[in-house]
């Protein structure tokens, strides 16, 4: 794990870094039940953890941004009684691997997701190497408005490419990352906090308030996202390929209010959206662009975009250059 710099050190990030090893365990365990949460470390595996946090206190919730190398930690039944504090935490994974379980509920976690659960019932995490990430403590009465959808009990997991019309968990990754960076102000942060807690609403909601077989959904989501090029990726490959049958398929997206082909358009049409907008593919032909994401008719392509964005492809990349 790198070591803290002064600049770090100023920006409020306590380490164990010039600890003595023999005494970080105590030292981390500290300062975690202090601004986190009581918690417990297995000595064995803890013993001369090198970890750092830095706890920012917002007006309406908690953050606390963790580095560490390998360790794990659980909190107990005795954690919870020795400790009244009561908070829905969302950890956001910045890098590196984890395992978490809450319940008979166990799962992996990699960048990018998002694992949710309640810190009123016992639970553990694991890592088996350098990892970072950042908990966001939402006290129980925010999170009986905001997460009401969720049935308490065991871990939610929010895989990376979840997301649902502008929602997603790489918006509220975005958010986060504006909300911890140190030239945003107060003003600046409870606004975005706002938006941060709207936008986690809005996520959980769809996620967790529809009868369609969530899990289902997510794969259909991934495997869409990473074949979108594909010359055939159709309704029945993509069946197929996720070993259901077409009338499933249908139905889960039936319930999502799309049509499995009218949602892989959509996605390719805005994938087409966002390198027009790319400086980076200033240089790439408008065609060129569209054929790379599976049209093969410049004039359907136009027609079909004019549709989806109220503008042309001309248009979009105009303001690119107007910018």
């Amino acid at each position: 794990m790198d070591t803290l710099t002064t600049a770090d050190m100023n920006a409020g990030w306590i380490s164990t870094h010039n600890i003595p090893d023999d005494e970080r365990r105590h030292f981390w365990l500290n300062h975690v039940n202090k601004r986190v949460i009581q918690v417990d470390c297995p000595a064995a595996v803890n013993e001369g953890i090198e970890a750092s946090l830095r706890h920012l206190d917002l007006d309406r919730v908690r953050l606390n941004q963790i580095r560490a190398n390998t360790h794990s930690v659980q909190r107990s039944q005795a954690d919870i009684v020795g400790d009244s504090r009561h908070s829905v935490f969302l950890c956001f994974m910045l890098a590196g691997q984890g395992f978490s379980y809450q319940g008979t509920h166990g799962i992996q976690h990699a960048p990018g997701d998002i694992i949710l659960y309640d810190t009123l019932m016992p639970y553990g995490q694991g890592f088996p190497a350098d990892m970072e990430m950042l908990v966001m403590g939402m006290p129980e009465p925010l999170a009986q408005h905001y997460l009401k959808d969720w049935q308490r009990g065991s871990l939610l997991h929010l895989h990376r490419d979840t997301r649902f019309s502008d929602t997603s968990c790489a918006q509220l990754f975005k958010l986060l990352e504006q909300i911890t960076n140190h030239n945003t102000h107060s003003a600046r942060q409870a606004s975005l906090t706002s938006e941060l807690l709207e936008n986690i609403e809005s996520l959980i909601a769809n996620t967790c308030g529809s009868s369609v077989d969530q899990d289902l959904w997510r794969a259909c989501q991934r495997h869409i996202m990473q074949h979108l090029q594909d010359d055939n990726l159709t309704t029945e490959q993509l069946a197929k390929d996720l070993n259901i049958s077409v009338r499933k398929l249908h139905r889960t997206f039936a319930d999502k209010g799309a049509s499995v082909k009218s949602y892989i358009w959509q996605q390719r049409l805005e994938q087409c959206r966002k390198a027009l907008l790319a400086p980076s593919m200033a240089n790439r032909n408008i065609s060129e662009i569209a054929f790379a994401w599976g049209f093969n008719d410049a004039a359907h392509f136009s027609r079909r975009y004019k549709a989806a964005f109220g503008e042309s492809p001309m248009q979009t990349r105009q303001s690119l250059h107007s910018r």
